[in-house]
């Protein structure tokens, strides 16, 4: 019964112009909320700090990089290493210029100790210098000062608030126009807990959506010039997984809440 009056509640959504505008709405609005959290999470966060570049001098071989490579990759604090040849994709996302590393170079992710590691790094024969990935500007914004972050995580909380509470009007006036349907239901002794369940999983399916289409949109600011300066962390390697798991995760703890919020506040009996 409960997945019957899910289609049914759909159904009613996609056909009703009224509901279909607030859905869509809701669907959009939810995914400018996720996209604008997860972009000041990386932002703000510490993803990506555990990871290093390694350039060598111009005179060090390919075949010398991937001897230090078998060498770097048996330490036990160093988690995971590549190494990345001359005209390498990857070398765009790390931000490394051709002329840079003519042999290629290494990318390192250190377990602990950030600062040791890069000590040891530098000491290594050949080795021109050990950089940090790019950091953005908005990173460099938000740790300036302790307003910045307040005003970040306020913003961040006050959005994800706002979102849930337009998922649970969209819910109510789903509701709304199932009223004389939900009364039959009742009167027809199907449990209230069964109906509210249904409206329960709509609010989820709506934020759901608002969640890929906030993946949609972080794959599409990957090619916006401005992204390059504001958070090139996202360009960096896994900045779209991890963007992706931030943005199906929030998603779906909104559609969660605003789902009990909108399901447990329907009028059942009349």
């Amino acid at each position: 019964m409960n997945t019957f009056l899910v289609k049914e509640l759909l159904r009613t959504l996609v056909t009703q112009w009224r509901l279909l505008v607030g859905g869509i709405g809701a669907i959009l609005f939810d995914a400018l909320v996720v996209s604008l959290f997860v972009v000041v999470r990386i932002a703000s966060g510490e993803w990506g700090e555990n990871r290093l570049i390694v350039l060598f001098d111009p005179g060090v071989s390919s075949e010398q990089i991937r001897q230090i490579y078998r060498q770097v990759r048996e330490w036990e604090a160093i988690s995971e290493v590549f190494y990345i040849p001359k005209d390498d994709p990857r070398s765009i996302q790390d931000g490394v210029e051709p002329g840079r590393a003519p042999a290629g170079y290494l990318r390192v992710t250190v377990r602990r100790d950030l600062s040791e590691a890069e000590a040891v790094l530098r000491d290594l024969p050949g080795v021109a210098s050990v950089q940090s990935y790019q950091k953005g500007a908005l990173r460099a914004l938000l740790a300036s000062e302790a307003y910045a972050r307040a005003l970040a995580t306020g913003l961040q909380i006050g959005s994800v608030l706002a979102a849930g509470l337009v998922l649970v009007i969209v819910v109510r006036l789903l509701a709304a126009t199932w009223r004389g349907e939900l009364e039959i239901l009742y009167l027809s002794g199907l449990p209230p807990r069964t109906i509210r369940w249904a409206f329960f999983s709509i609010a989820v399916l709506l934020s759901l959506s608002a969640g890929v289409t906030a993946l949609f949109v972080s794959i599409f600011l990957r090619g916006a010039s401005s992204v390059q300066y504001w958070v090139p962390e996202l360009l960096q390697p896994g900045g779209l997984g991890y963007a992706g798991l931030w943005s199906v995760g929030m998603a779906l703890c909104i559609g969660v809440g605003a789902g009990l919020v909108g399901a447990w506040t329907i009028r059942i009996r009349f």
